[in-house]
């Protein structure tokens, strides 16, 4: 089944771009086009979309009052801000209500894989009831205490790698993740690791 996905931006020569851009997407998504945040809700009331893509600065309702709206009334839509203005207030404005935020000028590979990401995520979370909750939450956990621990080790000048490596070595998580990448063909190293120290 295709993935549903609706661009909402104030310009029309912008979202003409969009729609020539992501043209090959057609056998995947079916796409629709916006040019206000009251046609994109017009648009959203009739059907279900999967994900919303919005430009920030727009006249009458901006990208993060019409994607709180969205997320009021269509939770499960992923909800993605795609605008060149990257000012710490626009930000700020749409953290609780976005899922993602990317810069323009944005190459159709970035976005045609936060998409694809999201929308996987949201097959993995097809159940109702956890796609609802996950859907709502506006903030993320805390990072673990050992994170900062770890921080304040490598800021202190006379740090060893061995104390870093013991730190590592205490969460299972870290310490794969950490054997994971030094064991990749990245770093190519001729042995094998299987130690964070």
């Amino acid at each position: 089944m295709k993935k549903r996905i609706l661009f909402v931006d104030d310009e029309p020569k912008l979202l003409e771009g969009l729609q020539r851009m992501l043209r090959p997407m057609r056998q995947e998504w079916e796409m629709r086009f916006a040019q206000s945040g009251a046609e994109a809700l017009n648009i959203l009331g009739k059907d279900p979309f999967d994900v919303v893509v919005s430009d920030m600065r727009m006249p009458g309702m901006d990208g993060a009052q019409l994607l709180a709206e969205v997320k009021r009334r269509f939770p499960q839509t992923v909800r993605i801000i795609l605008s060149g203005h990257s000012e710490k207030e626009f930000v700020l404005k749409s953290v609780k209500t976005v899922h993602q935020y990317l810069s323009k000028p944005c190459d159709p590979e970035t976005i045609k894989s936060v998409i694809r990401r999201a929308c996987s995520l949201s097959e993995l979370l097809d159940e109702g009831p956890i796609k609802e909750l996950v859907s709502t939450i506006t903030s993320l956990p805390s990072l673990p205490s050992l994170y900062f621990e770890i921080i304040e080790a490598l800021r202190s000048p006379d740090v060893s790698l061995q104390k870093v490596g013991e730190i590592i070595s205490r969460d299972i998580g870290m310490t794969a993740k950490i054997l994971q990448l030094v064991n990749s063909a990245f770093f190519g190293l001729p042995r094998q690791i299987s130690n964070p120290t």
